[in-house]
C-alpha cells in the first residue's frame, strides 16, 4: 500500500469515528435562488462539527423527496447533505449549470452555512442525476470526488465530461435494466481517470437508489426491497465519507522531516598514548 493509501485509509477511519458517535441530524427547507431561478433544497446538518458537505441530485422526472433516507443518512455520519429539486426535465446538462452554479454560492456562505471549500464538497447523482453531476464535476476542478448511482447517459455527453474529472469517484451500479440502459453506468465508469471503484449491488434495481421510492417507479424500473435499499444507501455514505478522506489527506500538510542525528566528528590520527610509570 502506497503512502498515499495509508493516508486515506487513516483519515477515513479518523472521520468516521467521530461521525458514529454524533449519529443526530437536523433538517430544514429552504430556497435560494440561481441565475434567476428559485430553487427549493432540502437541507440536512449533523449536529456536531461537519465532514463535509453532499449534493445529491435526483433523476428524470424525480424529486428531493426521493433522497431523503439518503439525506439523513450523510447527516448522521457526519456530512452536510443538499438535496435540490433539480430544474429541468429535459436539459439535463442545464441542471449540471446549476450544480455547479450551487457549488459557487456554497463557497461564497449560502444556505445559512459558513463558506465552503470546494475540496470538501462530493456530489452524488442518482441515474439522470448522475449525468447532471458527472457533467458538473467536470467544470469544478478540485472537488473531493463525485458519486454515481447507477447513473444514466443516453447521449455520450457522460463519457466525454468522464473523461474530463480530475477529482476521484466511486460508481455504484444495479442490475441492468432498460431504465439505466441496461447498464450505461459502467461506461462512465470506465472513463474516469481516477476511478477509485465500480461496484455493482446484485439484485438492486434502478429504483433501490433512491429512498424512499414510490410505485411509479416501480412500475417502470422494477420492483426493489428495503434491503437493497439500505446497501445502497450505506455504500453511498460509505463512499462519501471515502473521497472526503482522500481529499483531506491530500490537502494535509506534509510533516517535517525527522531531525538528523549528527555524526560523530572522527579524531586525528596521533602518536599512541603509553602509560608512564609515577616518578618515585
Amino acid at each position: 500500500m502506497s503512502r498515499t493509501a495509508r493516508a486515506a485509509l487513516l483519515a477515513l477511519l479518523v472521520l468516521v469515528a467521530p461521525a458514529i458517535a454524533h449519529a443526530a441530524s437536523y433538517a430544514r427547507t429552504t430556497t435560494l435562488d440561481i441565475d434567476g431561478t428559485t430553487f427549493t433544497i432540502d437541507v440536512y446538518e449533523p449536529a456536531a462539527r461537519p465532514l463535509g458537505v453532499a449534493i445529491v441530485a435526483h433523476g428524470w422526472t424525480r424529486s428531493r423527496a426521493r433522497h431523503r433516507d439518503a439525506g439523513r443518512a450523510l447527516a448522521e455520519a457526519g456530512v452536510i447533505a443538499i438535496v435540490p429539486d433539480l430544474p429541468n426535465y429535459l436539459d439535463l446538462w442545464g441542471n449540471g449549470t446549476a450544480i455547479v452554479s450551487l457549488v459557487g454560492r456554497l463557497e461564497a456562505g449560502a444556505l445559512g452555512l459558513p463558506p465552503v471549500e470546494r475540496s470538501s464538497v462530493v456530489l452524488i447523482g442518482t441515474s439522470a442525476g448522475g449525468l447532471a453531476t458527472v457533467w458538473a464535476a467536470s467544470k469544478l476542478p478540485g472537488l473531493a470526488g463525485w458519486v454515481g448511482l447507477d447513473p444514466v447517459d443516453r447521449t455520450g455527453t457522460g463519457m466525454y465530461a468522464a473523461s474530463k474529472l480530475d477529482a476521484p469517484a466511486i460508481v455504484l451500479l444495479g442490475d441492468a435494466s432498460a431504465c439505466n440502459l441496461f447498464s450505461s453506468g459502467k461506461t462512465l465508469a470506465n472513463s474516469v481517470p481516477r476511478l477509485v471503484r465500480s461496484v455493482k449491488i446484485d439484485g438492486a434495481s434502478h429504483c433501490d437508489f433512491e429512498a424512499p421510492t414510490n410505485g411509479f417507479c416501480s412500475v417502470m424500473c422494477g420492483f426493489g426491497s428495503r434491503e437493497k435499499q439500505l446497501e445502497a444507501q450505506r455504500a453511498t455514505v460509505l463512499a462519501a465519507l471515502e473521497l472526503l478522506a482522500i481529499a483531506r489527506a491530500a490537502h494535509a500538510p506534509a510533516l517535517p522531516a525527522p531531525p538528523v542525528a549528527p555524526v560523530p566528528h572522527a579524531e586525528p590520527p596521533g602518536e599512541s598514548e603509553v602509560a608512564l610509570p609515577p616518578n618515585d
